[in-house]
């Protein structure tokens, strides 16, 4: 009798450990599933060519102040450089000759706040939106690989690729974390410095921290980081905006990030009293921005992602048939059943699933008006005390598609305070300044990163958007060749596409 209950027992721990296993290849399979990497990625060599010399004549060109633009200029530029840049300079007749009269040469913009994940297609909608350079928020060894590859053949934005981001768990949520959330995790003094080490050696150009980060493994890692001369930007940990200031952080990644901490001092209900939070933070906002300033330390804006989230919350539908869904990953947007990643209806995150009664509803809705109305004010005293704002779109986080979104987040600048001017600077020479790069200007020994606009942003900024030709280092793209990359795109996401999106087109 003990003999068979002992075969009973082993046979059910043997039954519970398959089932165990099978659970967790399935999960796993779902969280790199939502990564995109099924996607075929599109042949981009087909579309685009090397060109040894291009010459732009008789353009209008943006100033390296972004204030205006200097009339009927010839820009020269051979092997992915600018070479010269004047009035009457001489025609090449070997050269590809671009007439610019009567259009706009603008640096290329930069993202500063990007998610590629493993949707390598991303890296063309970014080209054909103008963007030539973007920051990888979330790096992973693809993308490392990715940057590789753009080094060698060119076809891509330059990328500045940050470390995935840090935890500080102990014990099984540790593992947890690193595994779910594709994190570095770490709890000593020891580990630490083990993993910025190697992220280092990597070739990480930052580290990217998180927001569950504890003070002393916040402390630890600024610590380790500058021992390897890594920057330290993202979040703001589990600490006060004090300790921030003084931290060494370079960088906080969201305007979002300082309005969080400001209602944690405000300390009430803010959908109870939401007057009386915004008159709060109209005075904190203020001395929150000077000490920014003091300390040398940046801000990435992603405003319009923010300005999204009560249509996300109360009207999704609507909200997904303002965006260019269609060039969205199928698999990033479409998400897991493990935990809401996705952007549609029932997958999204942000959606409203609270109670259904009219005073729960008000009262969200209250609170995310009032969230919104908050990013609004804290923008406008970043700008009034001149701290360095980098545009940035949090792009892949829902709703917000690759390469289209950093033109609605300029606008999003522009209401919130900005001058087309400023604006302009914020997505060109501001993080070029930061990263230390021959881009954002139109200058003679930069990068050849350039836009061709057919009207002036600095009339209207969502003038970014009429784009005549992209330029990056030896190629170019025009209006064709933009819309015949789209289409390809569009073709393979729909190919892999398992739900249905023709309800959110627009």
């Amino acid at each position: 009798m003990k003999k068979i209950w002992f075969r009973r027992f082993i046979y059910a721990i043997i039954i519970l450990l398959v089932l165990i296993i099978c659970v967790f290849i399935w999960s796993d399979n779902e969280l790199n599933k939502v990564l995109g990497k099924s996607t075929k990625v599109i042949p981009i060599s087909s579309f685009v060519k090397p060109s040894k010399t291009i010459q732009i004549k008789n353009v209008n060109v943006l100033s390296e102040d972004c204030t205006s633009f200097i009339k009927n200029q010839t820009i020269v530029i051979e092997n992915g450089k600018i070479v010269s840049l004047g009035k009457n300079q001489p025609l090449d007749s070997t050269a590809i000759i671009i007439d610019g009269t009567n259009k706009f040469l603008i640096p290329g913009l930069i993202d500063s706040h990007v998610h590629l994940k493993e949707s390598q297609n991303d890296l063309f909608l970014y080209l054909t939106n103008g963007i030539t350079y973007i920051r990888e928020m979330a790096g992973r060894p693809v993308t490392l690989e990715w940057r590789k590859e753009q080094k060698k053949n060119g076809i891509g934005p330059r990328m500045f690729i940050a470390s995935p981001p840090i935890y500080s768990e102990s014990g099984l949520s540790g593992y947890y974390f690193s595994w779910t959330r594709q994190a570095i995790n770490y709890s000593t003094k020891e580990d630490a410095q083990k993993e910025i080490k190697k992220i280092k050696e990597q070739g990480y150009d930052a580290v990217k921290m998180y927001g569950f980060v504890n003070p002393e493994m916040y402390k630890t890692t600024i610590e380790f980081a500058k021992e390897n001369n890594l920057p330290v930007i993202g979040h703001i940990p589990l600490v006060n905006l004090d300790t921030l200031y003084h931290s060494g952080q370079k960088e906080v990644a969201h305007v979002e990030e300082l309005t969080i901490k400001n209602m944690d001092d405000f300390g009430k209900s803010i959908s109870k009293n939401p007057k009386e939070y915004i008159n709060f933070l109209k005075i904190q906002s203020k001395l929150i921005a000077k000490k920014l300033k003091e300390n040398n330390i940046c801000v990435t804006s992603t405003i319009s992602l923010v300005e999204s989230f009560p249509k996300q919350r109360f009207d999704l539908k609507s909200r997904l048939r303002e965006i260019e869904l269609k060039y969205a990953n199928p698999k990033i947007i479409e998400g897991s059943p493990i935990y809401k990643l996705g952007w549609l209806p029932g997958k999204n995150g942000y959606e409203y699933d609270g109670e259904d009664n009219p005073e729960a509803l008000k009262s969200s809705l209250t609170f995310w008006n009032t969230y919104v109305e908050a990013i609004h004010i804290m923008t406008k005293a970043l700008i009034e005390n001149n701290v360095t704002i980098m545009a940035g779109t949090d792009a892949n986080v829902a709703t917000i598609v690759p390469g289209f979104s950093l033109h609605n987040e300029l606008q999003s600048l522009a209401k919130a305070g900005m001058t087309n001017s400023q604006v302009l600077y914020s997505a060109t020479v501001e993080p070029s300044n930061w990263l230390k790069s021959k881009t954002g200007k139109i200058k003679t020994g930069y990068n050849s990163d350039l836009i061709l606009l057919s009207k002036n942003p600095l009339e209207n900024i969502k003038n970014t958007k009429t784009i005549e030709s992209v330029f990056f280092g030896k190629y170019m793209m025009n209006k064709n060749q933009i819309t015949s990359i789209l289409k390809a795109i569009e073709n393979a996401n729909n190919e892999n596409r398992s739900i249905k999106i023709d309800e959110f087109l627009n």
